[in-house]
């Protein structure tokens, strides 16, 4: 088996687990250096990268484009979790609610939708 030279490649950034990591890994950033975090910016972020990786087959139609958004939206979904979600967000906020609001600074990988 050859090491490859190099951690990632537009072939593995593409995939649905490089597409998943981009995103969060952008959105995370954003919103730990600058405090802004829009629900709707991951979902931008996927869908470009959905978009990108249309644009870079060899042989694209007018088809591959609406798969390309739905694979958009389940990057999306797989970037929040929302895949493996199971209960209520909020009902587990409402538990705690002292903690959260002793919370001032937000850490990396806190919620931004």
């Amino acid at each position: 088996m050859e090491i490859p030279n190099e951690f990632f490649t537009v072939e593995s950034l593409l995939t649905l687990a490089g597409a998943t990591l981009i995103t969060t890994v952008v959105t995370n950033a954003l919103q730990y250096a600058f405090s802004w975090n829009p629900k709707w910016f991951g979902l931008v972020i996927a869908m470009i990268i959905a978009i990108v990786g249309v644009i870079l087959t060899p042989e694209y139609r007018a088809i591959d484009f609406l798969i390309g958004v739905l694979n958009g939206f389940f990057i999306y979904a797989n970037s929040t979790g929302i895949m493996q979600m199971a209960g209520n967000p909020q009902e587990a906020e409402a538990a705690v609610p002292a903690a959260k609001a002793v919370k001032q600074k937000r850490g990396f990988m806190d919620k931004w939708y």
